[in-house]
C-alpha cells in the first residue's frame, strides 16, 4: 500500500498528516520537540475553520476582534474579522496529538516514502530570494495593556526610499499582559525589529512602553518566496513556510501554513499511486489558492513598495475601494468575507451548471491583473467550496442562458472584462479626493487613477479582443456611469441611477450574446440595482456590516445613498437623518424586493428565472 511521510510537526505538518490518516493512508509524521522562549500566534478565521473541518477543537481559544492601524491617529476596526490568541506550544501539541489520533505515526526521524510532505519551515527552501527573505520574532510581556483587540501596526517605508521593505508590529492582549510580534523583509537584528515594533504600537496605546518583557525573543527567518512551482518540486510537496506561503505585509504564515498542509495532503490522496501526479495536482491548487502578493517574491521590494503606497493612501479612507482593499491584502480571509454576508444559496443543479463558467471568469481575471498589480488578484479569487458570492458574472449567466443561443467561446472573457470595470469603477465612486501637496508623488490621488484605470483600461483591452462587436456598448455604458457620478457628485441625488446601471449591464449583454429578451433581463438588473443599495441603507442605519463594507457616514460622505432621493431631501447630512428614516428604507427594500419578484417571474427560462430569484432573495435577506 501506498505510503506518506510528513517532515515536519508544525501546523502544517500536523494538519497534512491528520488529512492523510483520516483518508486511510498511512503516514509518518517526523518531527522534533521544539525548544526556546514562548509566545503567543493569532490564528485567524479560515485557519480555525480548516482545523474545525478535521475534527480539531478550536472553540476553547478566545477570538479578539481585529483593528489595522497606520499611524497614533489613523486606524479602522475590521467588521466580522478576529484571531484566536493561542500559545505557540499549545497549538503544535494539540495539532501533533490531533494528528496522532486520527492514524499519524509520530516519530523523531523520516523514513523513505512514495509521496513527502516538507514542513519544516524556511529552512527547507535551500537559498532563498534576497528579495523575499526576512525576518520575524515575537516576546511576551506583562503591564498594563488595555482593550481586547488584536491591533496590526503597518509601517510604510520612507517615501523617499523606492526600495523600501514593508514591516509590520502587532500586539495580541492575553491575561496580565501581551504578545508583541513583529516582521520585516530584508536584513535587520531580532531586536533592533522588536524595540521598533514596541515603539510603534506605543505610538496608539504609551501602556506599552510600561510592559515588563517576560522571556527572550523568539525569532527566526521570514522567507515570501513562493510559486507553485518550486513547492511541487520532485523533493517533496513543500507546505508552509517551507513553500515560502508568509504575507509579505504582516508576517503572518499560520493561516496559509494550516490550508496549505490540507492541499498537500488532499493532492496526495487523489493520486496514491502516482506521486508524480500528486505534485501536479499540488501545483495546480496553490495556483488557484494563493494568488497576489505572495506572487511578487522576485520582484518583491518594487511591488510591494507599491501596494503599501496603495494602502497608505487609503490609511484614513473608508471607501469601499479601499476598505475591501485592506481586507484582501492584509487578512488571510479570502474573497469569501469580502463581501461581509451568508453565502448565495443555490440548488445543488444550479452550481453544478454555474460554477465552471465563474471558474472561467476567474481565470481571465487572474490572468490580467496578477502580474502587474498582484494584490489586487486577490480581489478575483472565489473560495466557491466554502461560500459562493454575489458578482456581475452571475447575472450576465443567468441571462446568457436564457436565450436559444448556446454559450459560445469567449463569452467568460466577457463577463471577466465586466466584473474587471465594476471593481474598478467602485474605485471612482464619491467625490475625488483632495489633492495633497508633498514632497514626491501624492499617492492618496494618485492611487485611485492607477488602480481605477487600470481595471478600465483592461477591461475595455478585453472587450475588443473578445468580443470587438460589443466595444460600443461597453464604452457607452462606461460613459452612462461616468455621466451618472457626475450628476450624483455635484446634485446629491442619483445614487440609485448608478447602481441600476452597474446591474443592469451584465444581464444586458448576457442576454443579448444569448439571444434572449434584452429589455427583460435589463428591467431585472436595473431594479436589482436599486435593491441592492436600498439593503445597503437599511443594514448602515442599522449599524449591521455593509455589502461594501461602509458605515452610513461614509455612504453620505461617498454620496452612495438612496436616502436622499427616498427621503426628498437632496443635501440631507447623516446629522440631519428623521427618526423615520430606517423604517422609509426598509418599506423601500421591500418594495422594490417584490417588484423585482415579479419581473424575474416574468423571464421565460425556467433555469434564469431560479437563478436571478435566488440572488434577489440573498440580497433582500436583510429585509425579510
Amino acid at each position: 500500500m501506498s505510503h506518506a511521510v510528513v517532515v515536519g510537526g508544525g501546523p502544517a505538518g500536523a494538519v497534512a498528516a491528520a488529512v492523510l490518516a483520516r483518508g486511510g493512508m498511512p503516514v509518518v509524521l517526523a518531527g522534533r520537540e521544539e525548544r526556546g522562549p514562548r509566545y503567543d500566534v493569532l490564528l485567524s478565521g479560515p485557519a480555525r475553520e480548516i482545523l474545525r473541518s478535521i475534527g480539531v477543537a478550536v472553540d476553547d481559544w478566545p477570538v479578539r476582534p481585529v483593528t489595522i492601524a497606520f499611524d497614533a491617529t489613523t486606524s479602522h476596526a475590521v467588521p466580522d474579522a478576529g484571531y484566536a490568541v493561542v500559545d505557540s506550544s499549545v497549538l503544535r501539541e494539540t495539532l501533533r496529538e490531533h494528528a496522532i489520533r486520527c492514524g499519524a505515526d509520530y516519530r523523531s526521524t523520516a523514513p523513505g516514502a512514495p509521496h513527502v510532505v516538507l514542513a519544516g519551515g524556511a529552512g527547507h527552501l535551500g537559498e532563498p530570494q534576497p528579495d523575499g527573505i526576512g525576518v520575524s520574532c515575537a516576546r511576551r510581556f506583562t503591564g498594563p495593556v488595555a482593550g481586547d483587540r488584536v491591533v496590526l501596526r503597518l509601517l510604510a517605508p520612507p517615501a523617499d526610499d523606492p526600495r523600501g521593505q514593508p514591516r509590520c508590529a502587532w500586539l495580541a492582549p492575553v491575561p496580565g499582559g501581551c504578545t508583541i510580534g513583529a516582521s520585516a523583509l530584508g536584513a535587520v537584528a531580532a531586536e533592533e525589529l522588536m524595540a521598533a515594533a514596541v515603539e510603534a504600537l506605543a505610538e496608539l496605546d504609551p501602556r506599552v512602553r510600561d510592559c515588563v518583557p517576560d522571556g527572550l525573543v523568539a525569532s527566526g527567518p521570514l522567507s515570501c518566496g513562493f510559486s507553485p512551482g518550486s513547492a511541487a518540486g520532485p523533493g517533496g510537496l513543500r507546505a508552509g513556510d517551507a513553500a515560502g506561503l508568509v504575507n509579505p505585509f504582516t508576517g503572518e504564515g499560520l493561516s496559509a501554513a494550516v490550508q496549505s498542509g490540507r492541499l498537500a495532503a488532499r493532492a496526495i490522496l487523489s493520486a496514491r499511486d502516482d506521486p508524480a501526479a500528486a505534485r501536479r495536482e499540488y501545483e495546480r491548487l496553490l495556483e488557484s489558492a494563493f494568488v497576489g502578493y505572495f506572487e511578487t517574491a522576485r520582484h518583491a521590494a518594487r511591488r510591494y513598495h507599491l501596494a503599501w503606497r496603495v494602502l497608505a493612501a487609503g490609511a484614513g479612507s473608508e471607501h469601499p475601494f479601499y476598505v475591501k482593499g485592506r481586507r484582501a491584502v492584509m487578512l488571510p480571509e479570502g474573497v469569501s468575507a469580502l463581501a461581509g454576508a451568508e453565502p448565495l444559496e443555490l440548488p445543488p443543479a444550479t452550481r453544478v451548471r454555474l460554477l465552471p463558467f465563474l471558474a472561467a471568469c476567474d481565470e481571465v481575471c487572474l490572468s490580467l491583473v496578477r502580474s502587474d498589480w498582484p494584490f489586487l488578484a486577490r480581489m478575483f479569487t472565489a473560495d466557491r467550496e466554502e461560500k459562493l458570492l454575489l458578482r456581475p458574472a452571475i447575472g450576465f449567466f443567468a441571462a446568457l442562458v436564457g436565450g436559444e443561443d448556446a454559450p459560445a467561446r469567449g463569452d467568460a472573457s466577457v463577463a471577466a472584462a465586466i466584473e474587471l470595470a465594476t471593481f474598478g469603477t467602485l474605485a471612482f465612486l464619491g467625490p475625488a479626493v483632495t489633492p495633497q501637496e508633498v514632497r514626491g508623488v501624492d499617492w492618496e490621488s494618485a492611487t485611485t487613477v492607477l488602480a481605477g484605470d487600470y481595471l478600465l483600461g483592461q477591461a475595455s483591452r478585453l472587450i475588443a479582443e473578445a468580443a470587438p462587436e460589443l466595444a460600443w456598448s461597453f464604452s457607452d455604458w462606461l460613459g452612462e456611469l461616468t455621466s451618472l457620478r457626475a450628476a450624483v457628485v455635484t446634485t446629491g441625488v442619483g445614487a440609485e441611477a448608478v447602481f441600476a446601471s452597474l446591474f443592469e449591464f451584465p444581464l444586458r449583454i448576457g442576454a443579448a450574446l444569448g439571444g434572449a429578451d434584452a429589455e427583460a433581463f435589463r428591467a431585472c438588473g436595473a431594479t436589482l440595482g436599486r435593491l441592492f443599495l436600498r439593503v445597503e441603507d437599511v443594514l448602515a442605519l442599522r449599524g449591521d456590516r455593509t455589502r461594501l463594507d461602509t458605515t452610513l457616514t461614509d455612504l453620505f460622505d461617498g454620496r452612495i445613498s438612496a436616502l436622499p432621493e427616498l427621503l426628498a431631501t437632496p443635501g440631507l447630512e447623516v446629522g440631519s437623518l428623521p427618526p423615520h428614516a430606517l423604517r422609509v428604507a426598509v418599506e423601500a427594500a421591500q418594495d422594490t424586493s417584490g417588484e423585482f419578484e415579479q419581473e424575474c417571474g416574468r423571464l421565460p427560462d425556467p433555469f434564469a428565472r431560479s437563478l436571478l430569484s435566488a440572488v434577489g432573495a440573498w440580497v433582500a435577506a436583510p429585509v425579510k
